[in-house]
């Protein structure tokens, strides 16, 4: 809830509210998703080599400070620069959390797919406040994130624990030729959670400035992220029994999303209506049920208990490169070609990847 209350509304806040181009909008975000990749890489690290709560403690301490000092002070000089320690904090805290799931997926298959139907709720319920709360004063989007924020480190508290890593004589002597014979293979995961997050972030970005030249409210435009949650808490769950835990059905699941995706961004060319963006966010919705909770799963699927937080971490790196790359080439490709260019160039480059990660095998 935290990060999705954030997210709709930040282009349409530097581009309508603080007056900057869609441009500087998107180097922006860029920054934001860089700090968090150095964040998600020094979080995976802290992951296994320290102790997972006060690496946890850290990142949320670091994403609390600079969203309560944003809250007070939201105008350009003190947002351009907080934005960065926000989402140095996020990634450390993102790749701890995932790399905890990771250790508990042993005991639990479903654990991936459980945690992004819970964090579905989360998000349509910030969604649909995100508008609202927007509307009235931007002050109070980050206020409660802040809030949201400080009750993650509660849960943190009262309910999670250091986890013990169980090493094995194998393990130590053949982990580094067992990830160097499958790097390709996490390589192409790895790309195509990038052209995913690429794509994805055009709909909490450019589109969001698309739509309102169309004359379709901010309002409307938050709606589409309760109807993306909506449809994600109905069916979500469903795939625990369509889907057992295997390596085929990772694969297929994340093929199978992309491919998806792809169809989302063909429905929305040239669109005018708000329906057909209803329709291409249904439908973008179907790939990320499939894919996302997939991806980290599978990376789980190459890593020991001596790394998993470098893998969770990598699967986080992935998502924050592209969340990085999305705003800014978006921005750009729109500015100097148009929309229509921007949505064709996204469905070549998810084939791409989704004909790479069909190539993947087994270990």
């Amino acid at each position: 809830m935290g990060i999705v209350l954030i997210m709709p509304i930040t282009t349409l806040y530097i581009h309508e509210t603080l007056h900057k181009s869609l441009i500087v909008a998107g180097f922006v975000l860029m920054t934001f998703s860089i700090a968090m990749i150095a964040g998600n890489l020094l979080g995976g690290f802290l992951f296994d080599h320290w102790k997972q709560k006060s690496s946890m403690y850290f990142g949320g301490s670091l994403t609390v400070l600079s969203l309560g000092l944003i809250s007070i002070f939201p105008i350009w000089q003190v947002y351009s620069s907080l934005v960065m320690v926000y989402g140095f904090g996020l990634g450390i805290l993102s790749s701890n959390i995932n790399g905890y799931l990771a250790f508990l997926q042993a005991d639990d298959s479903q654990i991936f797919n459980n945690n992004y139907w819970l964090a579905s709720l989360g998000s349509g319920l910030a969604s649909f406040l995100s508008g609202i709360l927007f509307s009235l004063n931007v002050r109070l989007v980050f206020a409660f994130s802040t809030v949201l924020f400080l009750a993650t480190l509660v849960i943190i508290r009262t309910a999670f624990h250091n986890l013990a890593k169980h090493k094995s004589r194998s393990q130590t002597q053949g982990n580094r030729s067992f990830h160097l014979v499958h790097l390709n293979q996490i390589g192409f995961i790895c790309l195509g959670f990038v052209v995913a997050w690429i794509g994805y972030e055009q709909w909490n970005s450019n589109i969001s400035t698309l739509m309102v030249a169309k004359g379709i409210s901010i309002q409307a435009y938050s709606l589409l992220f309760t109807i993306n949650a909506l449809v994600l808490l109905l069916f979500q769950p469903l795939t625990r029994f369509i889907f057992k835990d295997s390596f085929v059905n990772d694969k297929f699941r994340i093929v199978a999303g992309i491919l998806i995706f792809a169809l989302s961004y063909v429905t929305i060319i040239n669109a005018a209506e708000y329906w057909r963006f209803v329709i291409g966010i249904i439908i973008l919705t179907f790939g990320e049920i499939l894919a996302f909770p997939a991806i980290p799963s599978m990376l789980n699927r190459y890593a020991t208990d001596n790394d998993r937080g470098r893998f969770q971490s990598l699967g986080s790196l992935a998502g924050s490169l592209g969340r990085a790359i999305g705003p800014v080439a978006g921005g750009y490709i729109v500015t100097s070609f148009s929309y229509e260019g921007l949505f064709l160039l996204i469905v070549f480059l998810h084939l791409v990847s989704a004909f790479l990660i069909l190539t993947l095998k087994a270990e």
